[in-house]
């Protein structure tokens, strides 16, 4: 009841004039907001517990009171989330305030906040409460109230409005990543995205951060005059998008995500940050600004983008051509075929850069050009040989999850190399009548990759013979532990 009081008066404020943020959203229901998400009956929200379940029916009730749209049949879209070995469901909220222009209601303005926080640990057997008042109650408030007058104005925005209260943010960017690789509406319609984390500290910090702004064509212009109308003060417009929030997913898809904070300065995952703790008014004052500024956006004939989509964007589609460095490091020993011995294993290593060509989503070619270092035992002393090597494979993979860049892999193919140095004993090795500088073999491995880093274990073996002497035969054989970093 008395949440339907303050849906009444608010509207009646709204329709009483123009749209004005600073009579339409008020301290005292941001508070009420963050009361309900961070007390300790909700148990710090995580994901697919009940306490989650009960702060996504209490946003999904408020956007429907409110009277925003859905897209699709519902405020929730679901998604599932792989957490080791168990998979979990977790779920996104989803409003809607659709615009009034002909052809500008096609282009969207996303306001997200992540509900989600870290739950509770056990503590000498009691229950210790991470109730993220500011990360990130502040932040689901805040767009709960500005999706509130939006949907009482709208017909005073030209594009539409989207608010999403994401999931599973804490643990991994989850639910923003599953909103843009299922393409809820056309990436390339998104003009700009705000990620509302932590915003219920200004009186510690006196200051916003808006990153990222300036990947929108004249964002710092667009955005002072509403700070300056709130007595906010600004501490950031530029630098890259922000890859620790949900602005993530949407950066790498060229949309341009503002990572709007008012900084970490308290009490961040751990216990102490509770509701009391919070800045009411200042939240009010940074809610009222961020209306403003949704409202401009929208309203404008146009907006330009600054950034490009990253090679890998939504839908977990990578880039035709990669490239990259690897470094390797392990052991490697001489084979003597017609011997009853081999050698003991000695140190082996390699650097060099790496490259992929794209046949498929699941298959690609790799090439690589690599300088080799490989050790082992030889009878006269160390054995040490260095190479220029250059592996072809065909490399299989296998996403684990479309919710999170993560993929394994296995590779096979064969190597040319061409030996330039080498030493036994500390005493040159002989390319012209002993030792064959030409060599050739199979390479295979698996392994996975994160974000752009693989981690791998990779086998050589050398097929043909490294002495010139035909009665003789040697070859070689080495296990290596890769780190490899694709720049794209």
């Amino acid at each position: 009841m008395k949440r339907t009081i303050v849906i009444i008066a608010a509207i009646l404020v709204c329709f009483s004039g123009n749209l004005n943020a600073q009579t339409a959203i008020k301290a005292e229901v941001l508070k009420e907001h963050v009361y309900f998400l961070a007390s300790d009956s909700l148990e710090g929200r995580g994901l697919a517990t009940e306490s989650g379940l009960k702060a996504a029916h209490f946003i999904e009730d408020y956007f429907s009171e409110c009277g925003l749209g859905k897209i699709g049949d519902s405020y929730f879209h679901p998604f599932h989330a792989r957490i080791g070995q168990t998979v979990l469901e977790g779920r996104n909220v989803v409003g809607i305030v659709e615009g009034n222009d002909p052809e500008l209601k096609d282009e969207y303005i996303i306001l997200g906040a992540h509900y989600d926080h870290i739950s509770y640990k056990i503590v000498d057997d009691k229950k210790v409460v991470y109730n993220g008042a500011d990360d990130n109650a502040s932040g689901t408030a805040t767009i709960m109230e500005i999706g509130r007058v939006l949907a009482q104005n709208k017909n005073k925005i030209k594009r539409s409005v989207i608010l999403v209260a994401f999931d599973a943010e804490e643990s991994g960017l989850i639910g923003s990543g599953w909103f843009v690789k299922q393409k809820i509406v056309p990436i390339d319609q998104i003009k700009v995205m705000m990620s509302i984390d932590m915003v219920g500290r200004l009186a510690e910090s006196n200051s916003v951060i808006m990153g990222a702004m300036e990947d929108v064509e004249g964002g710092a212009d667009i955005l002072m005059p509403h700070a300056e109308k709130y007595d906010l003060k600004i501490k950031r417009t530029g630098g890259a998008t922000s890859m620790y929030t949900d602005t993530k997913s949407f950066g790498d898809a060229g949309v341009p995500a503002v990572y709007v904070t008012s900084g970490i300065v308290g009490p961040y995952h751990k216990p102490e940050d509770d509701r009391e703790t919070l800045d009411y008014p200042g939240m009010e004052k940074i809610a009222c600004m961020l209306l403003d500024l949704t409202v401009d956006l929208a309203n404008r004939d146009e907006l330009v983008s600054r950034i490009e989509a990253s090679p890998q964007i939504a839908g977990g589609k990578t880039p035709f051509f990669r490239i990259g460095v690897k470094a390797s490091v392990g052991g490697g020993s001489n084979i003597y075929p017609n011997e009853f011995y081999k050698a003991k294993a000695g140190y082996s290593g390699e650097a060099g850069l790496t490259s992929q060509i794209k046949l498929t989503e699941a298959f690609c070619l790799q090439s690589e050009v690599l300088y080799s270092y490989r050790g082992s035992k030889h009878q006269d002393g160390n054995f040490g040989m260095h190479s220029v090597l250059t592996p072809l494979s065909l490399v299989a993979s296998l996403r684990a999850d479309p919710g999170i860049d993560l993929r394994f892999y296995g590779s096979f193919g064969g190597y040319f190399g061409y030996h330039f140095a080498g030493s036994i004993d500390k005493q040159k090795i002989d390319f012209a009548n002993v030792y064959d500088p030409i060599e050739g073999g199979l390479v295979f491995g698996f392994g996975f990759e994160f974000n752009k880093m693989s981690f791998s274990v990779n086998f050589r073996n050398c097929l043909t013979n490294m002495l010139i002497t035909e009665n003789d035969k040697m070859r070689n054989r080495a296990v290596y532990f890769t780190l490899a970093k694709m720049f794209n």
